[in-house]
């Protein structure tokens, strides 16, 4: 939406395949490639640094004349009838901020987090877990992403930008658990020993030890202050999850938050941040601690699965089109819907393919979500014939907000999805569907507008 995809498809790197190996033997491949082909303008798995990532929004603010404030250092927030006002440390100097709302994205250790006592359930895994961001010589192809599951350990390989870089991560033998101040030379052998394969290191550009840890908190806002990201969900990195989950979360909130300050909605309409958010960080924490548990687990019987049968069994299944499908949807989370909330709502006899609640359709046959790059709402109405000027500036003025109106013919692809005849779809900002309906007057708009809060 914000037309800086191209960017980061420069510098990221493609994964062609998944190699799994044990003991020095590459024991299972699983062909990716386009793996979401039909299902995304975006069909791959991209590696993308976070601290990159991090860079390229901070170039967008910056090129809109937003500034942000480095080198502050949260210290204690008070909350009001007033207000909420936090203080913050800048070159030995405490400054005071005083504002209507706070998000807390300050990571796994969230000060405020601490200090308004949310709860924040969960453990930590036995082993530590350490990532390396290196440039490695191998005999192996530079475009795979590698896992090795070993006796008490596991590791994996993510190629990123340039030939040889690769982020290493894993988890450690029990004997570092307590272990401080580990340098990579102590565990560059246990890496070497868990895939098995021979390998060098070149350079090590950055490394970090850490334990790990799988905790949620059980309500992402108290008054008005927000919790986003590791502040409010930390988990294993299987599937890659973490910084998507975070950037899920911040745009779901902003969107709202923002209608809100210009009044164009009910405050009222925050209480869908966690009605949304929560149940898909829920999800993700037993998502991602089974799959951890799964390459880690040490019990004997569970390693023998592993070993001869899981690794078979996910090579053969993904060979099949709707596992691949499946399996895109889950790790790219287009497949997870906010249907039956707050903000969806339907009135269409129709049999549609989709619903309210889920992400706006994607078409091979014309990319629509190219027309809605605005962060606004928009209302797509599909039929043989385009509304004349005074029904569109008639529907607009039915919202409380600002909506812009796109057109689409109903051609084959809609009649493929369902559609028979003229249909109207009110899409969210975030381009999830807000709305379906056959038609839509003062009382249609009018019973969804305070259905979901977004009513002044």
């Amino acid at each position: 939406q914000m037309g800086i995809h191209e960017k980061a498809i420069k510098g990221g790197k493609q994964i062609q395949s998944v190699n799994l190996y044990f003991n020095g033997k590459k024991k299972a491949t699983l062909k990716i490639g386009e793996i979401g082909k039909g299902l995304s303008e975006f069909s791959y798995a991209l590696t993308f640094e976070q601290s990159k990532n991090e860079m390229l929004l901070v170039d967008q603010l910056v090129e809109n004349n937003k500034k942000i404030l480095w080198g502050h250092e949260f210290v204690e927030l008070l909350v009001s009838e007033n207000g909420i006002n936090a203080s913050v440390r800048h070159n030995d100097e405490i400054i005071k901020i005083k504002a209507k709302y706070m998000i807390a994205c300050d990571g796994a250790s969230s000060p405020v987090r601490h200090q308004m006592n949310f709860t924040f359930r969960g453990g930590t895994y036995q082993n530590k877990f350490f990532v390396a961001d290196t440039i490695l010589n191998w005999d192996q192809d530079y475009n795979q992403l590698a896992v090795a599951p070993a006796k008490g350990t596991f590791c994996a390989f993510l190629p990123m930008h340039g030939k040889k870089g690769y982020r290493v991560l894993g988890t450690l033998p029990d004997k570092y658990f307590d272990k401080e101040d580990i340098s990579f030379q102590e565990i560059e052998q246990v890496i070497k020993d868990t895939i098995g394969i021979h390998l060098n290191f070149e350079s090590v550009n950055w490394f970090s030890v850490y334990k790990l840890h799988h905790r949620g908190v059980e309500c992402f806002r108290k008054g008005n202050i927000f919790l986003a990201g590791d502040s409010a969900h930390i988990h294993s990195p299987a599937g890659g999850q973490g910084m998507n989950t975070g950037l899920q979360d911040a745009y779901n909130l902003c969107w709202k938050l923002a209608m809100v300050l210009k009044k164009q909605a009910s405050p009222s309409l925050l209480d869908t941040y966690n009605e949304e958010r929560l149940p898909f960080a829920k999800w993700l924490l037993k998502f991602t601690d089974r799959a951890f548990s799964t390459l880690t687990n040490t019990n004997p019987f569970v390693a023998f699965v592993r070993k001869f049968m899981v690794i078979n069994f996910a090579s053969t299944m993904v060979s099949f089109q709707a596992v691949k499908t499946r399996a895109f949807k889950i790790v790219s989370q287009t497949r997870y819907s906010y249907k039956g909330m707050t903000l969806s709502g339907s009135y269409t006899k129709q049999r549609l393919s989709f619903r309210a609640g889920d992400r706006l359709p994607y078409f091979t046959d014309g990319n629509i979500y190219n027309l809605f790059t605005a962060s606004s709402f928009h209302l797509l109405h599909i039929s043989s014939a385009p509304l004349d000027l005074v029904h569109q500036d008639k529907l607009k003025k039915m919202f409380s907000f600002p909506v812009k109106l796109v057109e689409e013919n109903l051609d084959s692809k809609w009649a493929n999805r369902g559609v028979k005849k003229e249909l109207f779809i009110l899409v969210r900002p975030d381009n999830y569907i807000g709305l379906i309906a056959d038609k839509l007057d003062h009382d249609e708009i009018n019973k969804y507008l305070k259905k979901s809060k977004l009513n002044r």
